[in-house]
């Protein structure tokens, strides 16, 4: 399938980079040796062009690197090493990161890339002896116990550095921007055509959320067809894929003809189903009502942080209850789990929300917990049912709708059949599977930029 080649060219793409200098023993060459700086030099130039930058692409191993203008300064005691680069930025690098760094055969494996250190026999205390420039890869001779000779490209430390200034640009470059005020379109000829298609609506759903896909064959199992340009769909207690009609004793609210507040769906599991793919096989003229409404929460959350600062707080603190019992279906279902409904990393961006009142449990939280938090869920509540950012969205038959599950909430308004059919089709994607989708897809067809955040509590 589309997505498994994909990710299989990436792997690739990768591991070649530094297969070069892994058949090696890593040990310092004796052309390297006189161009050692060690603890008693403060500084040696060496030939390497790389530029300061937070886009900067995987490099292959058809890379080739200028020489020039690099700087290389250790300290007194081997403990840290900065790296000047061309245009005059610096980096600076521990030595025990160096070491949890290195790329030599003992260290990582060739075509898995995977690490082989063992993090239990890796002193804290280890520090650099010598350290040279050959080709495109720094030589590192650490010493400590025990010592080790080893390498680590230039191309990975350029684009791992771990500076302040270059943390913030890379967290600035995956923030999500203003909430999109219609919803994206594409045609399903686009996406079966070219791979520029497939990239096209991954940014799509990347960037505002939600995408809605036009002129889609009406066939059965479409929607899961249509899914596996991402990912395999995600086999849940819904099943792999599921219908949305109505039916006479519902085994989910939504296989009824009520309306459908704001919510996400299946925020009970662990991890959440990351995308969902609503594909439009009947819509009968006759039925009333019906429409769809997005709204992206984190814009919604960020608001509601200047407006209820406490509140917002409280959110981010206090745990929710998110329940699925359901006992009289074929496949019974128990399901507990406690979140707090804004989740913050240690710079306090929002990097998830949830929201689901239908399928919220008890609240189980301390005694002086229980009314805060009912106040604040409140606020929130209104917060989300009346924003101005909702976007609303008729489907019709052939139509295909994608939208980030841990992003955007999702309802409906209530429909009167009048003796006719909606009938949708759906399937589920893992939200990793999507973001990794987004990433290869940018690398291999785009200019690189890093994928926006997902919502998937990813701390970065």
């Amino acid at each position: 399938m589309a997505w498994r080649s994909a990710a299989q060219r990436r792997i690739s793409a990768f591991v070649g980079c530094t297969a070069k200098h892994r058949g090696s023993n890593c040990k310092l060459s004796a052309l390297c040796r006189p161009r050692v700086l060690s603890q008693s030099e403060p500084m040696f130039q060496h030939n390497y062009a790389v530029r300061y930058s937070s886009t900067a692409a995987p490099t292959t191993k058809n890379s080739t690197y200028d020489a020039s203008k690099v700087l290389l300064a250790l300290d007194s005691v081997g403990k840290t090493l900065t790296v000047t680069w061309k245009d005059g930025s610096k980096s600076r690098f521990h030595s025990i990161w160096l070491r949890h760094s290195c790329h030599c055969g003992h260290c990582m494996q060739e075509h898995s890339g995977q690490k082989l250190i063992d993090p239990a026999t890796v002193s804290h205390h280890v520090s650099i002896e010598k350290v040279c420039i050959d080709g495109d890869h720094l030589e590192i001779q650490w010493k400590g116990s025990p010592p080790h000779v080893g390498h680590v490209p230039l191309s990975f430390l350029q684009t791992n550095c771990y500076e302040s200034d270059y943390l913030s640009i890379k967290r600035e470059s995956v923030k999500l921007g203003p909430p999109a005020q219609a919803i994206p379109q594409l045609y399903y000829s686009d996406l079966i055509k070219t791979s520029d298609g497939v990239l096209r609506w991954l940014r799509q759903i990347n960037e505002a959320g939600v995408s809605l896909m036009k002129d889609v064959p009406t066939e059965d199992n479409m929607v899961q067809k249509i899914a596996e340009h991402i990912g395999p769909a995600e086999d849940l207690i819904y099943g792999e894929t599921w219908d949305v009609i109505s039916t006479p004793k519902p085994i989910n609210v939504a296989y009824s003809t009520v309306g459908l507040d704001f919510h996400m769906d299946l925020i009970y599991y662990e991890s959440p189903p990351g995308l969902q793919f609503l594909h439009c096989l009947r819509f009968d003229e006759c039925v009333e009502g019906g429409e769809s409404h997005f709204l992206d929460v984190f814009h919604v959350a960020e608001a509601f942080r200047k407006s209820h600062p406490n509140k917002f707080h409280t959110l981010s603190q206090i745990p929710a209850t998110f329940q699925k019992i359901h006992y009289a279906r074929d496949f019974p279902v128990e399901m507990k789990y406690q979140r707090p409904h804004i989740v913050l990393n240690q710079y306090q961006e929002i990097v998830a929300v949830n929201w689901a009142p239908a399928f919220e449990g008890p609240l189980a939280v301390e005694q002086h917990e229980v009314e805060p938090y009912y106040e604040a869920y409140q606020e929130f509540a209104k917060a989300i049912k009346y924003s101005p950012d909702i976007v609303e969205c008729q489907l019709k038959p052939g139509d295909l709708v994608t939208f980030n599950n841990r992003r955007i909430l999702h309802a409906r308004k209530s429909f009167d059949l009048n003796g006719g059919v909606r009938h949708l089709k759906g399937c589920y994607v893992n939200i990793d599977h999507f973001k990794s989708q987004v990433q290869v897809f940018s690398s291999l067809h785009g200019t690189g930029q890093p994928a926006k955040r997902v919502g998937n509590q990813d701390w970065f």
